[in-house]
């Protein structure tokens, strides 16, 4: 163990005229699998003073490698930023645990004090949380404010040894990040036990964790203890009406809530009307609320909209009201829910009319169903609830609907991608179809456009020349541009091959999956194809073939490079 002076630690912790400084390797995609590997790692660690920040996102690390790290790190006590996401693609979940206990160590020995952790992003299940426990429990974290998990692939079982690491001594948690992690009811409550006793809350994010409303009720419990809570994304969870009332009574608690984010929650009307209520009420700092595709009838949407708009700041104050995906009437009922709400508005038109509204009978029936799916899957054992997240590419129905309307040749063919469509663009479909993206889509939509696009072309390779080098040229692109977002990048991949399921709700496969994988075969060993995303589409796709159907894993099973 390195040796140091306790003075110079505690001036370190102390001194508040210290410049923020640190070492950041992110977008470096390095393979560090030795010592010499991660030597100029270890070398800006070493070379500086006031090391605050250490950044490794997207770099791939093994023990060795690791442990190298960690002993450099033993002589920084300063160190309060750790930012190790994305850190561990193409590794075998036996290497995680070690390698992340090295890291622990080398901070625990330095003495350190993080006040941020984030570990998103990286596969490594609930046996990656025995890696973390130590350093989790020791007094590096003692001051942690703020803990991102997110993408983690947790499980219950994650969750509870999380939760059981969190509450070996009190926390003051400001952030709390675990979404995509199926927590489940039972992770939740073994969390909610956690958050309880914290008090601190500023921001909870547990977006798609498969929890009903037996976990919602206890994360609503615990948030009453936690006044300062601002932003709360529930996000893609099943809340249903019983959830919503265990909300809606925790709300008189939170005056300080300015962000809810229940999209895709299953409210439905009862639901929807159980937290306007008490949004009426208790919710005068609101700024944001996402209430999409939730079944909500256009009666209760307009209670929704009354709530927030009573108070005369309203107009000034809310930022963005989400109700798009619910039945929203016609347009003179989407006017009255516009000319209340105003610019922050979206409703998306055309998605309700006169006729479509959720009846109370429905809304029975639904609660109904609710319990018994919230038994269901507490009963079921957790291998089977965690067996596959990927979509059933067998009953995937390619959807065209939409492209009679279209003018412009490229959105007609990404509508409905036939050989025909693509033909239509002309000549140098790649550039065209790269500038309509450019001019069309939003910076942070454009790695599932992109990889949409090329998907569309891949469909037709066999058929069409020009789709061949198409879809070539716009993987390339797609992929040379990942800099620093190389987890977008391989989640619209992943997404767009049908081996997980999309966050987002309206996303539609629109092209033959199975002909899609030859084009990616294409690419994926090309020197300018991100290493950490070759690794995560090779492991996705080993890990499902044995499941997907006859047809897409005989034309996988064409290209070795896929999967081995």
């Amino acid at each position: 163990m390195a040796t140091f002076n306790f003075n110079s630690i505690n001036a370190a912790l102390t001194d508040p005229n210290q410049p923020e400084s640190g070492v950041d390797f992110s977008g470096k995609s390095l393979k560090l699998d030795t010592e010499k590997d991660a030597q100029p790692i270890i070398d800006a660690i070493n070379k500086c003073p006031n090391l605050v920040y250490l950044t490794l996102t997207g770099n791939t690390l093994g023990v060795k490698a690791a442990q190298a790290i960690a002993k450099a790190l033993e002589n920084h006590p300063e160190l309060k930023v750790a930012r190790f996401s994305d850190m561990f693609t193409g590794r075998m979940k036996t290497e995680i645990p070690p390698a992340l206990m090295a890291l622990g160590d080398g901070m625990i020995a330095a003495g350190a004090r993080l006040t941020v952790l984030d570990l998103s992003d990286n596969a490594f299940g609930p046996i990656g949380v025995e890696g973390l426990a130590k350093l989790l429990q020791s007094d590096v974290c003692s001051e942690i404010e703020e803990l991102r998990l997110n993408n983690n692939g947790l499980g219950i079982t994650g969750g509870r040894l999380l939760a059981s690491a969190l509450k070996q001594r009190r926390r003051r948690l400001k952030i709390f990040v675990a979404g995509r992690n199926r927590l489940e009811n039972d992770g939740a409550k073994a969390l909610a036990q956690v958050f309880q006793e914290m008090g601190t809350l500023e921001e909870v994010a547990m977006p798609q964790n498969g929890i009903y409303h037996v976990g919602i009720s206890a994360l609503s419990t615990a948030f009453k203890s936690n006044p300062r809570l601002s932003r709360l994304n529930l996000n893609d969870n099943t809340i249903g009406a019983k959830g919503a009332r265990a909300v809606a009574d925790a709300l008189p608690h939170l005056k300080n809530l300015r962000c809810i984010n229940f999209g895709d929650c299953l409210l439905k009307s009862k639901g929807a009307c159980a937290l306007a209520k008490a949004l009426k009420d208790n919710s005068p700092l609101l700024e944001s609320l996402d209430l999409s595709h939730n079944e909500i009838g256009r009666a209760a949407c307009l209670e929704v909209v009354e709530a927030l708009t009573v108070l005369p700041d309203s107009g000034e104050r809310l930022s963005r009201v989400v109700l798009a995906g619910n039945s929203l009437g016609g347009s003179a009922d989407k006017k009255v829910l516009r000319d209340k709400l105003g610019a922050c508005a979206e409703l998306s038109d055309g998605e309700g009319s006169d006729n479509e509204y959720v009846t109370d009978s429905d809304e029975d029936n639904s609660e109904a169903e609710e319990d018994t799916e919230g038994e269901s899957e507490d009963s079921a054992t957790e291998d089977a609830q965690h067996q596959d997240t990927s979509v059933d590419v067998k009953e995937l129905i390619l959807d065209t609907s939409g492209s009679d309307d279209v003018q412009d040749s490229v959105e007609r063919f990404l509508l409905n991608p036939t050989i025909e469509n693509f033909d239509r663009i002309g000549d140098n479909a790649a550039e065209v179809i790269d500038a309509y993206l450019q001019r069309t889509c939003e910076a942070a939509s454009l790695p599932r456009q992109y990889a949409c696009a090329a998907l569309a072309a891949g469909s037709l390779a066999r058929r069409s020349a020009g789709a061949r080098a198409a879809a070539r040229a716009l993987l390339a692109r797609l992929t040379r541009s990942a800099g620093e977002l190389r987890w977008p990048v391989a989640d619209a991949l992943l997404v767009g091959l049908g081996l997980i399921k999309s966050e987002n709700k309206d996303f539609k496969i629109r092209w033959s999956v199975g002909e899609c994988y030859s084009s990616v075969a294409e690419v994926l060993q090309e020197p300018y194809f991100p290493a950490s995303v070759r690794d995560t589409l090779r492991y996705f796709i080993a890990s499902k073939l044995p499941t997907l159907p006859a047809d897409v894993r005989e034309e996988i099973q064409r290209h070795p490079a896929l999967f081995s």
